[in-house]
């Protein structure tokens, strides 16, 4: 049987291959990745039967529809929970270590430009313009802009307003006003799109990058009801257990969530565009965030699922096979580039190191845990913001995660994960924890010892190893790096994440770590909260 199903797919492979190889340009696929900043894993297709989460309040009805008739995955990971790193790592398929200054947040090369190494890769982008496509971007960059075939790529005529969504609807009086400006934003999704479609040669294949930034803080402060009649009172004793249950945190949580929402309806915009135009059949089109929650501690630059695990579906109604599948692999970002290339009949280009998704995407009997994907990910960071520690210093960590363990190498625990303490309420870009209420609550009682292991979760030292069974521990909060009943795991698990990490070349792990070390330059900011400390 299994011989069987390896020479269907590899049939069906082929046809694909031949479709892009022999066929004319407007039977290639069409691809566009709808990529959300700051959106980590909150759509409603993501609730758990078993226990109460955040995803019991959020409605995605725009996702959750393409989920039924794509692919969803339910265990999807970032390479880096950082903009920069996440978005590079993303374009070019490869670890975000590998990546030169794309690596880091706001970190250019230190040396002379064209060293840096980030200035010597292929994106996807530029893979797919070779070989005849259109290709653009909306909205966010946040990497080097020849990645994405330079600035002419970029597409936002009909404005960029949509990436203050609540800031720019709640500005309207009556509940009609608000309701009108929402259109008003829809059509400025629909409009850059256009913008972006009109430009092609008549039958060119396209490839398009939509990425507001509407959920990057900061938001509205109790947008959440007024805009989507979300009540902040439906998340108490859903929150993760390291996040306070009060009604600060709650409505803080409750606000991104609208944000969360406002995305979904740009993606309903997507789609209708394409079914308008007769795309949607043969449009590769994929949903993703670029990492976890900002604002919020253990999320975004932490490697934790509140940090790095995502949501993730492939829609593409001519190739995938047996829809409304849920593959349970950990799967990272950087399968996406190789999944293109492939899709359209190009080879991974050197270098790349994800695995291609086609394979899951063209047999319809791959769900849940299935061998033609991953059994593990690879995670990591480096330096996010500059004014975290002294010296603009990073906090260099990697991890590697099965379906049933988590582990975490942080290589200098000495320093502070997230920003050297202790916390001032009007520091609202100290660290790599963002403003917003959630972090002003936390400075107003970090010295509370009744709140000392909120605290400590946040921002305390970490050990050199951490190690946590995500099955009976999904919040990671129990290290089990130092229990004698898992040292043959903690072995295993950093052996293998050492080999890979050797293997791909990781310039923390080959003896070239002080290149992340070394702060190239310091914003004024950074040098004045530096010169402070």
């Amino acid at each position: 049987m299994q011989r069987v199903r390896l020479l269907v797919l590899l049939v069906i492979a082929n046809a694909v291959f031949c479709v892009a190889e022999g066929a004319q340009k407007s039977e290639q696929p069409n691809i566009v990745f709808a990529f959300a900043d700051d959106w980590g894993r909150y759509a409603s297709v993501y609730r758990e039967p078993d226990r109460p989460t955040i995803n019991d309040v959020i409605r995605t009805p725009n996702f959750d529809a393409l989920a039924e008739s794509g692919v969803l995955f339910w265990d999807a990971h970032v390479s880096a929970p950082s903009c920069t790193p996440s978005r590079t790592s993303v374009l070019t398929g490869r670890h975000f270590y590998r990546n030169g200054s794309g690596s880091q947040l706001h970190s250019p090369w230190a040396g002379e430009k064209p060293a840096d190494p980030v200035m010597k890769l292929r994106s996807y982008h530029q893979l797919l313009k070779d070989a005849g496509y259109h290709t653009g971007v909306t909205y966010k960059t946040h990497v080097a802009m020849h990645l994405f075939n330079g600035v002419e790529s970029q597409y936002n005529q009909a404005g960029q307003n949509f990436n203050r969504f609540s800031q720019f609807v709640s500005a309207g009086k009556t509940v009609e006003e608000q309701l009108q400006l929402k259109a008003k934003l829809l059509d400025e999704v629909r409009g850059n799109m256009r913008g972006f479609l009109d430009k092609r040669e008549e039958g060119q294949p396209f490839c398009w990058y939509f990425s507001p930034t509407n959920t990057h803080r900061s938001w509205v402060w109790k947008s959440a009801q007024q805009l989507w009649g979300i009540n902040p009172g439906d998340l108490k004793g859903k929150m993760p257990s390291f996040l306070p249950d009060n009604e600060t945190v709650r409505q803080d949580m409750a606000d991104y969530l609208g944000e969360c929402q406002a995305f979904d309806l740009a993606v309903g915009v997507i789609v209708d565009e394409l079914k308008q135009r007769g795309l949607f059949e043969n449009t590769i089109l994929v949903v993703s965030g670029d990492h976890g929650a900002p604002g919020f501690p253990r999320g975004k630059t932490n490697l934790f699922n509140f940090g790095t695990r995502v949501p993730l579906l492939v829609h593409w109604p001519k190739g995938i096979r047996n829809a409304g599948r849920r593959i349970d692999n950990p799967t990272s970002l950087i399968d996406l580039a190789p999944t293109y290339l492939e899709a359209v009949g190009l080879p991974a280009h050197e270098g790349m190191n994800g695995k291609s998704l086609l394979p899951i995407l063209l047999d319809g009997e791959a769900q849940g845990f299935t061998e033609l994907g991953n059994d593990y990910v690879i995670t990591g960071r480096e330096r996010h913001v500059g004014n975290a520690r002294a010296d603009s210093l990073p906090y260099p960590s990697r991890a590697i995660r099965t379906k049933d363990y988590l582990y975490v190498r942080n290589f200098k625990a000495d320093r502070w994960p997230m920003m050297t303490p202790p916390l001032s309420e009007g520091e609202s870009t100290h660290g790599d924890f963002d403003g917003g209420p959630t972090k002003r609550w936390f400075a107003e009682v970090q010295e509370q010892l009744e709140y000392s292991k909120y605290v400590d979760w946040a921002w305390g030292k970490r050990a050199a190893e951490e190690l946590y069974d995500l099955q009976s521990d999904p919040d990671q909060l129990t290290n089990l790096a130092d229990v004698p009943a898992y040292a043959t795991i903690r072995a295993e698990m950093s052996e293998l994440l050492m080999g890979i990490l050797n293997e791909t070349g990781d310039p923390r792990v080959v003896g070239e770590g002080d290149g992340f070390d070394r702060a190239p330059y310091l914003d004024s900011n950074a040098r004045r909260a530096n010169k402070n400390r």
